[in-house]
């Protein structure tokens, strides 16, 4: 039973670790909300070949800012708004 376990996890691949594939080899990104000294208050893991901006509506979801600053991987209209 052990064994066939760890044949099952490896066959469901890097995308449910969160690691991906680019011509610098293998890389996952974080991405990270904090609080204004820099504490974290939520963070999700992705393949480093994922888009940036796609990941910010999850992060700030529900959270409460009266200033926001981000990467300019960020930048989009949706995102200001939000």
């Amino acid at each position: 039973s052990g064994a066939s376990a760890r044949c099952r996890r490896q066959k469901r691949g890097s995308e449910d670790q969160a690691i991906g594939r680019s011509r610098g080899g293998l890389s996952t990104k974080i991405h990270l909300a904090v609080r204004g000294l820099g504490c974290p208050v939520r963070f999700t893991l992705t393949a480093g070949q994922k888009g940036d901006a796609p990941q910010a509506a999850a992060l700030i979801e529900g959270l409460s800012a009266e200033v926001v600053m981000a990467d300019a991987a960020y930048d989009a209209d949706h995102l200001r708004q939000a």
